[in-house]
């Protein structure tokens, strides 16, 4: 047993290492630089310099914070900006890069070089994920003022229409008349900040810092906002494409599938993988209500001609679902749905879904649901589980619907149940006051919550 050997068998038994750190760098649309895509927004790493004409993306490779993180994970020691993936468990981001990387001995030598300088990286970043702004076409209710440049104008207008809000990490949080747009905690008693104006991803620096570390890269994401509308991302993509770095890179995409072009449907097959990710939450009445005001028949629609793409081998279409209080009642119904759609040709070669249990905001987790509730819940994810053609060609999906489980299996706390869905009632309704909408004509069963904690 070689070196390489011994630190990938410390790896496999580790309950904290994560490739990531090693690999990755995670851009937020504001122009923070995170070690991964799941790395928590409220850990204290998150309040560093963003990028700018000063600080482009790769000083954010080795700063101590990162160092830090790679000698933690390596030593055994949890982070807190890795809740999630401790939450999660096997089904956590943390565990899908052991899998996907332990096995590699170039990527395990990279750790080994890395961890025996101190935690100083002296090679390139394989993955990189860009978020290069909130520009969006939806006001997703789990989504904030930093997702979404359609949230942040609505929160702008909800401050004017009642004189004053409090938003807590760029979500409405509770009318507060007299402070229009004020902020909690450090930012209180500050306007809502124009959001939109963070344009590092638009500068010419940004794009000299991409141009040195693109021939270099595995991996390529893009998140939100919403991509497809970003002209920055088809830029990307053409000059990988025109340089011939796309057959060495595999993309990933998280669309929101209202708006998806010829031109960008055509540089898919030019790359070693593209993977394009709908994030879909639901069918008809739930997805145009999570994720509003998205129209369920456009999705559809356009969802069968991106998986005509598949015929292309290097080509993945799949859901990415964010299961929350909003949509866990009807989350068996969209992968009903998928089956339905494995059945028809291009066939599903890889998971055609994942599901992401959400962490926040808080007011919309499934933690608040009412223990009554939770049976009936549990019962029809199981029917899903022993009926699922999907799950039989793809057994080791199984872990994102036992997450779902074991969520809904755990006793709730009654006294931060009731603390939450309150915040979640009272913004609710000034929301779909506002957008002219009804939770409970949509999401009926977000009623039978409210009535049974809340008595509402």
């Amino acid at each position: 047993m070689d070196e390489l050997d011994t630190l990938r068998k410390e790896i496999i038994n580790s309950n904290t290492f994560c490739f990531y750190p090693f690999l990755e760098l995670s851009t937020r649309p504001n122009g923070s630089v995170l070690p991964c895509c799941y790395y928590s927004a409220h850990a204290p790493m998150s309040d560093l310099t963003r990028i700018t004409t000063e600080h482009p993306i790769q000083n954010f490779w080795n700063t101590d914070e990162v160092v830090n993180l790679r000698n933690k994970l390596a030593q055994g020691k949890k982070d807190i900006g890795c809740e999630i993936c401790y939450r999660d468990g096997p089904a956590s981001m943390r565990a899908r890069s052991v899998n996907e990387y332990s096995n590699n001995r170039d990527y395990l030598k990279i750790v080994k070089d890395t961890i025996d300088n101190k935690g100083v990286a002296n090679h390139y970043p394989t993955r990189i994920e860009l978020k290069p702004g909130n520009l969006c076409n939806l006001k997703c209710y789990m989504c904030s003022a930093y997702d979404s440049s359609q949230i942040e104008k609505e929160l702008n207008e909800l401050g004017k229409k009642y004189d004053g809000i409090l938003l807590v990490n760029g979500r409405l949080n509770k009318i507060n008349i007299g402070k229009v747009g004020a902020w909690e905690g450090k930012y209180a008693e500050y306007q809502l900040p124009n959001i939109s104006e963070y344009q590092w991803a638009e500068s010419e620096e940004f794009w000299e810092s991409l141009l040195v570390l693109l021939p270099h890269l595995e991996v390529l994401s893009f998140a939100g906002g919403e991509p497809t509308l970003n002209p920055i991302v088809q830029k990307i993509l053409d000059y990988c494409v025109e340089k011939d770095y796309a057959k060495n890179i595999t993309v990933f995409i998280s669309s929101n599938f209202t708006n998806l072009s010829k031109k960008f449907f055509a540089v898919m097959p030019e790359f070693k993988k593209f993977e394009l990710i709908a994030s879909i939450d639901g069918i008809g009445d739930v997805q145009e209500y999570a994720r509003f005001p998205s129209d369920w028949a456009t999705i559809e629609s356009n969802f069968e001609e991106a998986r005509s793409y598949m015929v292309h081998p290097n080509v993945k279409i799949l859901v990415n679902a964010t299961v929350n209080i909003l949509n866990i009642a009807y989350i068996t119904d969209l992968l009903n749905w998928l089956e339905a759609q494995a059945h028809v040709f291009p066939y599903y070669k890889e998971w055609p879904y994942n599901i992401n249990l959400l962490n926040y905001p808080l007011e919309l987790r499934i933690d608040w649901i009412p223990a009554e509730l939770r049976p009936a819940l549990i019962e029809k994810i199981k029917d899903y589980q022993k009926n699922s053609t999907i799950l039989k060609l793809f057994p080791d999906l199984k872990i994102k619907t036992d997450l779902l489980i074991e969520q809904l299996n755990d006793k709730p706390n009654y006294t931060e149940s009731y603390k939450q869905l309150e915040i979640l009632y009272n913004t609710i309704n000034v929301t779909d006051s506002h957008r002219n909408i009804d939770y409970k004509k949509s999401i009926p069963f977000l009623k039978e919550v409210f009535s049974l904690v809340l008595d509402k």
